[in-house]
């Protein structure tokens, strides 16, 4: 355990980290001084827990074994896994309700993704609303070309202004992803069909959107159905999962499992999707990159991703528990 701190007075027992724009950088990096720096404190007996809203294939190898870490909380809390036994706990969206959904939301011209059956879905609408903001589709095959990619690119950064690049930037590096990535993640025109046909239920649906409206709109409808937690996570995109599926319930099932106090549990985030792990840790630590709304609900902010801030928040909290052990 490391501590205590000032920020943790009881000491740190857990350590749960977001992985986009939180300890991985353009969606792929981690850097070596983050994963010492883990290392580091796994050797001081803390527990690790990766908590992102992807899917387990999505998470890179070197974080999905016990080398790096000893727990994952995937797809925004829906499921929880040892990196040594497997899964030990879902809860997933009915197959009925995600196709109740897409109904409802799809007169408001919605492009969807979802985690089923172990395979992640990307409808090319999606892909579009997020690099072009074109209410229409991306090349003509299921498979997106090296001049679609580029007329994507050309075309986003002409459309979006200063203000919204960063987002640009997160959505071409998400495409960029989908085109490499093996045959786990599939770029399809209709979804539909690969949820009618889905044996169990859903582990998330991504919900993208034309304009702020109509998101606006989503998120009313959502609300009324009552059945799902919600993040949004820019202007015109949502994520979606069962009720109770959230980072924040998924890490109060880990804590309670392993029988860690929540004060001694701290977690690092970036994103709306993060918020509900500031309800339940004892330090919820904010990216210098972080979103405003999660700067705001945090108890700290730290160094961006860039400036390998997760690391560099450890290192502070090791060297006080050191110094404090040392009075």
């Amino acid at each position: 355990m490391i501590g205590p701190t000032r920020l943790c007075p009881q000491g740190i027992g857990l350590i749960l980290v977001d992985l986009d724009d939180t300890v991985l950088i353009d969606g792929t990096k981690m850097t070596e001084r983050v994963i010492d720096t883990i290392a580091l404190a796994r050797e001081r007996g803390v527990m690790t827990c990766v908590s992102s809203g992807r899917a387990l294939h999505m998470v890179p190898k070197r974080l999905r074994g016990p080398e790096t870490m000893d727990y994952l909380i995937c797809a925004n809390g829906a499921v929880v896994y040892d990196t040594i036994d497997g899964m030990l706990h879902e809860r997933l969206i009915p197959r009925e309700r995600a196709l109740a959904v897409m109904d409802a939301v799809e007169p408001l011209g919605a492009g969807w993704n979802a985690f089923v059956d172990g395979k992640s879905y990307f409808e090319w609408r999606s892909l579009s609303y997020l690099v072009t903001g074109r209410r229409q589709p991306l090349g003509g095959s299921d498979r997106l070309s090296g001049s679609d990619m580029r007329h994507a690119l050309h075309t986003g950064a002409a459309l979006h202004t200063k203000a919204t690049m960063l987002r640009l930037r997160r959505a071409a590096r998400f495409a960029k992803r989908i085109v490499q990535h093996d045959d786990s993640m599939r770029q399809v025109f209709d979804i539909r069909p690969y949820i009618e046909v889905a044996e169990g239920g859903l582990l998330k649906m991504g919900c993208s959107l034309p304009s702020a409206k109509a998101c606006e709109r989503a998120i009313d409808i959502l609300e009324h159905m009552g059945d799902f937690e919600i993040a949004r996570m820019s202007t015109t995109e949502l994520e979606i999962t069962a009720k109770g599926a959230t980072k924040g319930n998924a890490a109060t099932w880990l804590m309670e499992r392993l029988g860690i106090e929540p004060a001694c549990a701290v977690a690092f985030g970036d994103s709306e999707n993060d918020a509900t792990l500031a309800e339940v840790c004892g330090t919820f630590v904010a990216m210098g990159n972080a979103d405003r709304r999660v700067r705001e609900l945090a108890d700290d902010v730290c160094e961006t991703v860039y400036d390998d801030g997760v690391a560099r928040w450890l290192e502070r909290a090791m060297a006080e528990a050191d110094g404090a052990s040392n009075v």
